[in-house]
């Protein structure tokens, strides 16, 4: 037999990038904990009736930091949920009870972890509001704690219901009491029926509050106050032709919908569902359209100047960007308004994901279907070249993740000037750096300008002096001319494609193609071509980078050597006074060893001369005698 396709019985979240899910069941509460691709961790309450509340974001990375799959709920305190990332794993309370700050608040937040306990008083866990009176949401989803309905009976008679959708720890409360208080006047009969938890009815007086007229309800559960505001409407009064715009007018009005028409509210209780198939036939005007926005993806931060198009526009207002569960929903006025275009912000927002566009007109009522993707906000990890001339101008790449949502660029030493994107792409963002305000090399720090939004760069640009070229030489290459462009070396490590130059004859340009870069420990060549040219002779050849033009000339040439000649001279008499010194002294010694052997001569020839003499007087004595 062919397996059975199983359809699900309720559709109550969607997600494209879901990678891990948890689910703990609370009392009626089903709690689902989603981890995303892109490094998100939602939570998702979901009711009896399988009525989910509106998603909330616990954890946010970010980057797209994957969450891995298998979420743990703590086994201690069943507060906290273990999430995994690549390289670690976070805990994460479950919920953030404590950031509510009144019974309102921690009650229209349809948390099922949340309490208000009454003798704190304090928005807290269950679990600690022990031996304590507490508040809690019911098994049941409701958008409101308070909700009301104006019933006008047979007779004619009006009644003010008002409904509390709060479970207490006590199921019949003892002292349960409503209290009506209108802007003006006197709103219920003296003979009132008794209050009767969790609802309570004020008969009105024959004459119906004006429109926009508000009532506050004052109502007191055990030792707790709850006050709620609510803005009186005439039913009979919301009239015309039938759409879901009006009929959810009357719906939250506290009124009925019956026969595509406004009346009193009757049971059982209505809500904005019964307008969901509500058309706009009749409608005596044309309905606008949206075709395109620009940009349609953007960070989480939102962005500012955002276009739309479209046809019919003329009469709309406002911007609508909702979730396709309708939760937190925002608006943005609209300018430049002509007709087939508008200029609106869009919006931050805390989740990432798809979003639906409509628009809104005088009436309230919204058109048109566009989708909006929010993504993580860019991140710059890294700049090549992290180095910059000190004029500016040089174009710089930024590498990073999401760089394509960035709309400027400005560094900390001139943050009133705006640098819009030369390219951009998810992974690289091209700009040209500002001049630097001092004379000195120094470090500058980049900011990413990301609508109301400024992120840092991880890495700094460091400027240094503009380059200094110093001359020129060119030579016959066969059928070409070549042309050695000479640079004294620095720290701006300058790339080929980053130079232009130019060989000028006759006041006539030639464009010289550069070819490559030699380096040195005091000097760098660059080496271009200038094809088909056979005369070197050049007055001058210019050499263009950033935002600034160099001239090198002949005169300049000539100069370099002559300054290199005046710089060798000393150099040159320093060497010959050495080569005379030594010499001298070499002379010197050479002498001495003269005058020595010389002495020394003179010496045995006199002690030879006495020698001699001594000899022959000896010999005469003998002779003699």
């Amino acid at each position: 037999s062919e397996p059975v396709a199983l359809k699900p019985k309720a559709v109550l979240f969607k997600q494209n990038h879901m990678s891990s899910v948890l689910a703990v069941r609370l009392n009626g509460w089903m709690v689902f904990f989603i981890g995303t691709a892109d490094g998100q961790l939602i939570k998702l309450a979901v009711d009896r009736n399988y009525q989910p509340t509106c998603p909330k974001i616990l954890y946010r990375t970010s980057g797209d930091n994957r969450v891995f799959p298998y979420l743990y709920l703590d086994p201690v305190d069943q507060k906290h949920v273990y999430v995994p990332f690549k390289n670690q794993i976070k805990r994460l309370p479950v919920s953030k009870c404590s950031i509510y700050q009144n019974v309102k608040d921690c009650l229209s937040a349809q948390d099922p972890f949340c309490v208000w306990c009454v003798s704190k008083p304090s928005c807290t866990f269950k679990g600690d509001c022990k031996d304590a009176e507490w508040l809690s949401i019911p098994d049941e989803s409701k958008q409101k704690t308070v909700s009301h309905r104006v019933v006008k009976d047979s007779t004619g008679e009006i009644k003010l219901v008002i409904q509390t959708h709060v479970t207490m720890e006590q199921k019949v409360p003892t002292n349960f009491a409503c209290q009506f208080s209108p802007s003006s006047g006197q709103l219920c009969e003296g003979h009132g029926t008794r209050p009767h938890y969790p609802q309570c009815t004020c008969i009105l007086n024959s004459i119906f509050p004006a429109d926009d007229g508000f009532v506050t309800i004052k109502m007191r559960l055990g030792n707790t106050s709850l006050t709620e505001q609510i803005k009186m409407i005439n039913c009979s009064n919301v009239h015309g032709q039938a759409s879901f715009h009006l009929c959810q007018r009357c719906i939250r009005a506290g009124c009925g919908w019956r026969q595509n028409s406004c009346s009193w509210a009757s049971d059982p209780v209505q809500n904005d569902s019964v307008c969901a198939n509500i058309g706009q036939l009749g409608m005596n005007f044309s309905k606008p359209e949206i075709s395109s926005i620009t940009p349609s993806v953007v960070s989480f931060y939102g962005r500012n100047h955002a276009v739309l198009s479209g046809r019919n526009l003329r009469d709309v207002t406002r911007v609508r960007i909702q979730a396709d569960m309708g939760c937190d929903p925002k608006e943005s006025p609209v300018w430049n308004n002509i007709g087939t275009s508008l200029t609106f912000h869009i919006p931050d927002r805390q989740t990432k994901g798809v979003v639906k566009v409509c628009v809104l007109l005088t009436d309230g009522s919204c058109h048109g279907n566009f989708a909006i993707m929010y993504q993580s906000s860019p991140i710059c990890t890294d700049i090549v070249p992290s180095t910059s001339w000190r004029s500016g101008k040089r174009k710089v790449t930024l590498i990073g993740t999401h760089l394509d949502l960035v709309d400027s660029v400005t560094h900390i030493n001139a943050p009133q000037e705006v640098i819009l994107p030369r390219n951009s792409s998810s992974q690289n963002l091209i700009y040209e750096t500002p001049a630097a305000k001092n004379t000195d090399f120094s470090s500058s720090v980049v900011f990413l300008k990301v609508a109301n939004q400024t992120l840092t760069c991880r890495t700094e640009i460091v400027y240094y002096p503009d380059a200094e070229f110093t001359s020129f030489t060119a030579v016959r290459e066969g059928e070409d001319v070549r042309i050695f462009v000479q640079k004294k070396a620095d720290n701006l490590e300058m790339k080929t494609a980053e130079l232009k130059v130019v060989g000028i004859q006759n006041e006539k340009e030639y464009p010289c193609i550069i070819k490559s870069k030699e380096s040195s420990n005091k000097t760098e060549t660059f080496i271009c071509e200038i094809e088909g040219l056979h005369n070197v002779d050049f007055e001058e050849v210019k050499v263009s980078y950033g935002g600034i033009s160099v001239t090198l000339n002949k005169s300049s040439s000539l100069s370099l050597l002559i300054l290199l000649v005046i710089l060798l001279i000393p150099i040159i008499i320093i060497a010959v006074l050495v080569f005379y010194r030594r010499q001298q002294k070499q002379l010197t010694i050479k002498m001495n060893r003269l005058m020595e052997d010389l002495e020394l001569d003179i010496r045995n020839d006199i002690r030879q001369d006495r020698l001699w003499k001594s000899n022959k007087t000896s010999a005469d004595f003998v002779f003699i005698t």
